[in-house]
């Protein structure tokens, strides 16, 4: 399990939960400003070295670049 899927599990019970205690409103809380933080994910050496000798020209190295990057952080 990841750590976002822990962290919705959590959320999913607090807020089935129902209470109105101020320490379940500030785990909830917690949790969703943590679910909404995203760690980025840059391109590997390996990664750059692919693709510099396998695009022709700075325009494919771009669009190649691109696509990596949202393939990793989405």
């Amino acid at each position: 399990m990841t750590k976002d899927e822990a962290l919705k599990l959590a959320l999913e019970a607090l807020e089935t939960k129902g209470e109105h205690h101020p320490r379940v409103y500030q785990a909830i809380t917690a949790i969703k400003e943590a679910l909404a933080q995203r760690t980025w994910v840059g391109l590997t050496d390996e990664d750059q070295f692919e693709f510099a000798k396998a695009q022709p020209s700075w325009e494919d190295l771009l669009i190649a670049a691109e696509a990596k990057l949202k393939q990793k952080n989405t």
